[in-house]
């Protein structure tokens, strides 16, 4: 009973964390949450120390919990890293990847771009929540199949933490702010390529175009995370 009460907290923190609830930098009010999820602090404390470990809070002694607030070297230092553990996922999943996998790929290309079509047939205007909510919900399940068709447990293991910390530091949040008419077309076109790459079973194709679409999310979020928050642009 007390190990399903913790990872019922643990998975309400996470997805807290994961949709911004929690941002960066807040501290866990522990007593408040606790009445929330349902649950006495004890489970709450396992389930904040488990998402210490993972690098998602951090404890202060005599302060409490915080989320982890993200100085740009951690952002780059992510990034890096991120290029090159999916640019092996890709590679990986040209060699697994099933025909059912690829079908579902393709209907993710196409549904990006149609997502662009409607984007730039409102230009000047921002994208909707919806559009918002619809372009992530694609790039998720697109992260998704690449590292089940990978089938590496480790690698899925790291790009899934880290991904959510990127999450977390407000990595994608800031990506998608970076949705305008004017580049909505090269993303997609990103990804479609790359999804063609995957269907050729093209590895060093798909390892190149998976860290160049890496690259390019890198650039845009340290630039929009530099702006966003310039006293964190030297690390402090």
């Amino acid at each position: 009973m007390q190990q399903t009460l913790v990872e019922k907290s643990y998975r309400y923190l996470r997805d807290k964390l994961a949709h911004g609830e929690l941002s960066a930098g807040s501290q866990l009010v522990n007593r408040t949450l606790a009445a929330a999820i349902g649950v006495s602090l004890g489970p709450l404390r396992e389930a904040i120390n488990r998402l210490s470990s993972e690098g998602l809070i951090d404890q202060v002694p005599g302060a409490g919990a915080f989320v982890r607030k993200a100085s740009r070297q951690e952002l780059e230092d992510l990034y890096v890293l991120l290029e090159s553990v999916e640019g092996t996922a890709a590679a990986e999943a040209c060699r697994l990847i099933g025909d059912l996998q690829v079908e579902e790929l393709d209907q993710l290309c196409f549904d990006w771009n149609r997502l662009a079509e409607e984007m730039q047939s409102t230009e000047g205007q921002s994208p909707s929540q919806q559009q918002m909510d619809r372009w992530a919900n694609n790039e998720e399940r697109f992260q998704s199949i690449i590292v089940e068709a990978a089938r590496n447990t480790v690698l899925a293991k790291v790009i899934r933490e880290h991904r959510m910390l990127a999450r977390v530091f407000g990595a994608q949040r800031l990506q998608q702010v970076s949705l305008t008419p004017a580049n909505i077309s090269e993303l997609a076109k990103d990804y479609c390529e790359l999804i063609s790459a995957l269907r050729r079973r093209d590895a060093d194709a798909a390892r190149s175009l998976s860290a160049q679409k890496v690259q390019k999310e890198r650039k845009v979020v340290i630039r929009l995370f530099a702006a966003a928050m310039p006293d964190s642009v030297n690390g402090h």
